[in-house]
């Protein structure tokens, strides 16, 4: 289900109204697309806040555009937010509008579940990679990507060929790049053949 958010049409690049904007509780933002000129709008901080706590920085979003007495609405995706440095607060954000028949791109978080039987035999737990990009309709895009890390032993890995993806959900990139393994510490390797040169003597 769509996330809504309502917007006002605002006045770019005006400082002082930018300031008054924060002030109330809102933020400047940008809407743009391949097929619509950017609009400069105002959304309210904390309803784009709990977008993001509830359906994250992926959510697509139903935007409602109003300008004097008039709605349009848009179909748009999260594409950057900007902080204050020192308190970190909400101060604009970008919106790119997106059609819900053509596939996009998206990177989505890699997040892990289980634990690792070779961790316990002394291996060493490498994620190799923390986000991935997907290609699939904007309304199909996964929150996060969910790896089970509980059948892996030393020496064992997850590849992007090997993730579980939801239907309609490809992932871009080499199939034989390790998401995340369980490699051997420095060392453990090398014990065997030394212990067998050992003997001989």
């Amino acid at each position: 289900m769509n996330k809504e958010l309502e917007a006002q049409v605002r006045l770019p690049k005006d400082k002082s109204q930018k300031q008054d904007l924060l002030k109330k509780g809102f933020i400047p933002a940008v809407v743009y697309g391949k097929n619509m000129d950017s609009i400069a709008v105002s959304v309210n901080t904390n309803a784009l806040k709990k977008i993001l706590a509830e359906a994250g920085a992926n959510a697509l979003i139903h935007m409602k555009i109003k300008q004097n007495e008039e709605i349009k609405e848009h179909q748009v995706l999260l594409k950057s937010v900007q902080h204050e440095p020192v308190h970190r607060t909400l101060i604009h954000a970008d919106f790119h509008e997106v059609s819900l028949k053509d596939k996009i791109l998206a990177t989505v978080t890699v997040h892990l579940t289980g634990i690792a039987p070779g961790v316990a035999k002394g291996g060493i737990l490498t994620q190799q990679l923390w986000k991935v990009e997907v290609e699939c309709l904007a309304a199909s895009i996964p929150e996060t990507l969910m790896i089970d890390i509980s059948g892996l032993d030393v020496g064992d890995g997850i590849t992007l060929a090997d993730l579980v993806l939801p239907p309609g959900v490809k992932v871009i990139g080499e199939g034989h790049a390790h998401v995340v393994s369980v490699i051997a510490q420095a060392g453990e390797a090398a014990a065997p053949v030394e212990e067998e040169a050992a003997a001989a003597e």
